[in-house]
């Protein structure tokens, strides 16, 4: 008998689509009735982006015995649904080998048979779906996560994924925290809107109550009563319903219908927001606080008062003085240890042995705080290379750094003095930070797309935390007045940048002194790397260290990379003395020198 028997009944469909797995009239296809199995796995995702939904039938082969499996599968194959090993005295289905060996995917026989009478889903027999690309994951109805490997009815959209469908049926639930009766589930697909969340979505299971008018998602029943969310600052207890008056929530600035449930601040100041908008994971940070006390929030002092006037700093081992600074030459080059720009005509602390310098302001600094754009606590830290999180400038100087396990998330001083809603001086209404998380817009000035962004409730305006946080006067070296950033939206007239000659647009922002007729670029005048310190030592990848230096000679470097004369105002010395003229060609240089060390290794 041929151990390779092509089963009629086996076949199994290949689906190339541009869509999510939510878009239905996707999925109800003749093609899925008689497969065991569902793959949406996309051969070639340019094609997925640029196509709309096509499928192919692909056959799956059958083998018998042990013979044939070094022939069509590697060692160590595992079956896609149990993810155990092969075995060479069990069958298993593989994909037809004209899909390369790559792609190729093995299931055992009895993994892969249809499951009927589920408890959630009794009409027709589930199906194994399996997904092997992040973006057609799918979502499961019963707990609401993306899943890889689901069980699915094509007929009636159904999707439940392998955890769920394993585990005893809750067919009732008994929560009286959020409804004082029993709940039933509804078997029934239905557009019915959630009590808790005000939401009609198709996708979740719905328990009903036969005594009241009660309908509410699986997903909704045990949201938290009492939670802590990141655009306010006291803490927000669940509501049923509220008052009869025009309610807005605070996080996507949308109606809020009192008659659904929703979140309220527990000091009583008028402020609400939707289920869902205050339990997404950028704004909640996932703990419920019910029995937990109330923090009491303490801003501490990051440093220590020795005498009117003498302070230690905890960010520094010498004690600084308190003074007036009154020189205004750009020559002198003082910068904030803090916050990395120039130092003139504010107060400040100077350390008494050395050149380090604070703002007053940044001398202030909380060691802990709470921002706007993270659910997390953020805590000040010192001497640390970085990303800002919220504008992507590299940086030197104090950030604020969240400390749970895996978040990478860190904001400058500037990035973190920043609330909502933003009152910007040269736009006429209030900015507020995105409703709808995870979208991209284009910045109003730069021209950049971000996410994190400021925007415009009224109108179509967008500002970015780079172009938001960037410093409104700043003293340019040929020119005794400092200079005002200008911006005007619908301006027509145009300029010539006093330092690289190119024309320059007033709708783009520009640095200007009226007095003097000068304008420049933003850049031109602040910098690619402004928030950089010299006189630093940096450890990029690999602990390779490099020297920041002042390019403040009459000759300026030459950078090493790109072969140019060196136009920041800091460089980076390598160990081998070469200079690097900005933090790309410094990555550049570094890339390739790590590329041809490997191949000479090889």
């Amino acid at each position: 008998m041929d151990p390779l028997k092509i089963e009629n009944a086996a076949n199994i469909t290949v689906c190339r689509l541009r869509h999510d797995f939510d878009q239905k009239e996707d999925f109800r296809s003749e093609h899925f009735k008689d497969s065991p199995v569902l793959v949406l796995y996309p051969l070639d995702e340019r094609k997925v982006l640029r196509s709309t939904h096509t499928s192919s039938s692909h056959p799956l082969v059958w083998c018998n015995n042990g013979e044939n499996k070094d022939k069509y599968c590697k060692r160590e194959s595992r079956c896609r649904v149990c993810s155990y090993l092969l075995d060479d005295d069990i069958g298993y289905y593989f994909l037809r080998e004209d899909l390369g060996q790559k792609e190729r995917i093995f299931f055992h026989k009895e993994c892969i048979e249809p499951i009927t009478n589920n408890p959630y889903h009794r009409k027709h027999p589930l199906q194994v779906l399996v997904s092997d690309y992040l973006k057609l994951n799918t979502i499961c109805y019963c707990c609401c996560r993306r899943k890889e490997l689901n069980f699915y009815c094509s007929i009636c959209n159904f999707c439940i994924c392998a955890n769920c469908e394993a585990k005893p049926p809750l067919l009732t639930i008994d929560h009286k925290k959020r409804h004082e009766h029993m709940l039933s589930y509804f078997p029934r697909e239905a557009s019915i809107t959630c009590n808790v969340c005000a939401l009609d979505e198709r996708r979740y299971f719905l328990y009903i109550c036969h005594q009241c008018d009660f309908v509410v998602h699986k997903e909704c029943i045990y949201s938290p009563c009492i939670i802590k969310i990141s655009r306010h600052q006291h803490r927000l207890s669940f509501a049923s319903s509220f008052l009869p008056r025009k309610w807005f929530c605070g996080v996507c600035r949308k109606k809020v219908d009192e008659n659904y449930g929703g979140y309220s601040c527990v000091k009583g100041c008028y402020y609400v927001s939707h289920s869902r908008c205050a339990l997404h994971k950028d704004v909640w940070d996932g703990k419920e606080l019910e029995e937990e006390p109330d923090e009491i929030y303490k801003d501490i002092l990051p440093f220590k008062e020795i005498a009117g006037g003498i302070i230690q700093h905890f960010s520094h081992k010498h004690q600084m003085r308190l003074h007036k600074y009154i020189d205004k030459k750009i020559e002198d080059n003082k910068h904030c240890q803090a916050c990395a720009l120039p130092v003139y005509n504010c107060d400040i602390f100077s350390c008494m042995e050395c050149e380090f310098i604070l703002h007053t302001v940044c001398a202030n600094l909380s060691l802990q705080k709470e921002h706007v754009i993270h659910p997390h606590a953020l805590f000040l830290q010192v001497g640390h290379m970085f990303s800002c999180s919220a504008c992507q400038r590299q940086s030197n100087s104090f950030t604020y750094m969240c400390l749970m396990t895996n978040c990478n998330f860190r904001l400058d001083v500037i990035c973190a003095s920043t609330s909502e809603p933003l009152n910007h001086h040269f736009h006429p209404h209030l900015l507020f930070l995105p409703s709808d998380f995870g979208s991209t817009r284009i910045c109003s000035i730069c021209k950049v797309r971000s996410q994190t962004r400021f925007d415009c409730g009224k109108c179509d305006f967008v500002l970015c935390f780079y172009c938001a946080t960037i410093p409104m006067k700043f003293r340019y070296k040929h020119d005794e007045h400092l200079l005002t950033f200008s911006y005007e939206q619908d301006a027509s007239s145009e300029h010539w940048c006093d330092v690289c000659e190119r024309k320059i647009y007033l709708k783009n922002g520009i640095y200007m002194c009226s007095e003097c007729d000068i304008t420049l670029h933003i850049q031109c005048l602040l910098g690619k790397e402004m928030y950089m310190l010299p006189g630093k030592e940096m450890i990029i990848y690999g602990g390779e260290e490099k020297d920041i230096l002042r390019s403040n000679r009459l000759t300026r470097y030459i950078c090493k990379k790109c072969n140019k004369r060196c136009q920041n105002g800091i460089v980076y010395k390598n160990s081998d003395e070469t200079i690097c003229c900005s933090m790309e060609c410094l990555y550049q240089m570094f890339s390739s020198y790590i590329f041809n060390k490997r191949s000479i290794t090889l």
